[in-house]
């Protein structure tokens, strides 16, 4: 597992209003983690200091 950093923000490429940690097997699960979270109707996925998607 592997660990990412859901950041959900208050607009697409706005500020974050919430963090939250989530452990995911890969990128694909953590997007999808990320996209099935009614609380992130638009938030960033970052894995080691680096974006690696966005849900919007």
């Amino acid at each position: 597992m592997k660990h990412y950093r859901v950041n959900k923000l208050d607009e697409p490429g706005g500020a974050v209003v919430k963090k939250r940690d989530i452990l995911a097997a890969d990128t694909k699960d953590a997007m999808a983690t990320a996209k099935a979270d009614d609380d992130c109707p638009v938030c960033d996925v970052w894995h080691a200091g680096n974006k690696v998607g966005s849900i919007s």
